[in-house]
């Protein structure tokens, strides 16, 4: 269940000024969601029962203790009716839009050994196109599962892919799939020794 109190745009984290070191991605994120959720007035409770995140690991999260899967974060995003890239550092807006390598935002989650890259600069658009990249072994710690459909397309290793209700197909560079992303799907490394790399592309965008 969303929050119904009318949205303000992420706020400028406060302490952001007061270092001169650079925000790392973890703590931006933290304090972006510590941002929004005291403009809703709402408690670190009232999210956790929406959620189903615990208080506790909310709070170390707005501190920017604490890693946060990307399952976890879309049910924030969902949660606040905001998108991904309102967490992240805005680029300027271009039109076309290019985003140059040295630009690329990201989420990185080191629990899930994954890394997304997010290849336009907002998810405004009818489609999102992403980079994922999986450490050996890794996967996502939770299914997808949203509206659309999915295209990915395998650059580097071996991706086993699960779609809910067909078997599973293991993927290797060149391959592609395409599949309703309304099925509960999930991606993981099928090497235990290479890392994976994959494009992404939803429409519309999940988050």
């Amino acid at each position: 269940m969303s929050s119904t109190t009318p949205q303000p745009q992420p706020a400028e984290p406060a302490d952001a000024a007061e270092t001169s070191e650079p925000m790392s991605q973890q703590e931006f994120v933290g304090a972006q969601l510590r941002s929004l959720r005291g403009a809703r007035r709402l408690s670190l409770g009232d999210v956790a029962r929406e959620t189903g995140i615990s208080a506790s690991f909310l709070s170390l999260v707005e501190n920017g203790r604490s890693d946060i899967t990307i399952g976890r974060l879309t049910r924030l995003v969902d949660y606040y009716g905001i998108t991904i890239t309102d967490l992240l550092p805005a680029p300027g807006g271009r039109d076309p839009d290019v985003v140059r390598a040295d630009e690329t935002r990201q989420l990185h989650s080191p629990e899930e050994g994954t890394t997304i890259f997010l290849l336009s600069s907002g998810t405004d658009r009818t489609m999102l196109p992403m980079l994922l990249e999986l450490d050996p072994g890794a996967s996502l710690a939770e299914s997808g599962h949203h509206a659309g459909e999915e295209f990915v397309h395998v650059l580097e290793g071996r991706l086993m892919l699960e779609v809910d209700g067909a078997a599973p197909h293991e993927l290797g560079a060149g391959d592609s799939a395409y599949y309703a992303s309304d099925r509960p799907h999930m991606f993981r490394n099928a090497s235990a020794q290479e890392r994976l790399r994959l494009i992404c592309i939803d429409s519309p965008p999940p988050i």
